[in-house]
């Protein structure tokens, strides 16, 4: 018998499982989500995967 207050239980109710989830997805798939950012379950951890995959990368300035 499984142990209903395992948080690994259910794949999408713990914070944890719901990066690793987005950390899988494709970056096409990433995209559709979050351009219906407002439908999901998920925003802040979405906007944050979407921005770690496609912000561009700062340079440092030469000194």
């Amino acid at each position: 018998m499984k142990n209903l207050l395992d948080p690994n239980h259910d794949y999408l109710k713990t914070e944890k499982n719901v990066r690793k989830y987005l950390k899988s997805l494709p970056n096409s798939q990433i995209k559709l989500f979050y351009e219906a950012i407002e439908y999901t379950s998920f925003p802040v951890l979405l906007a944050h995967e979407y921005t770690s995959r496609f912000k561009k990368k700062k340079s440092k300035p030469k000194k």
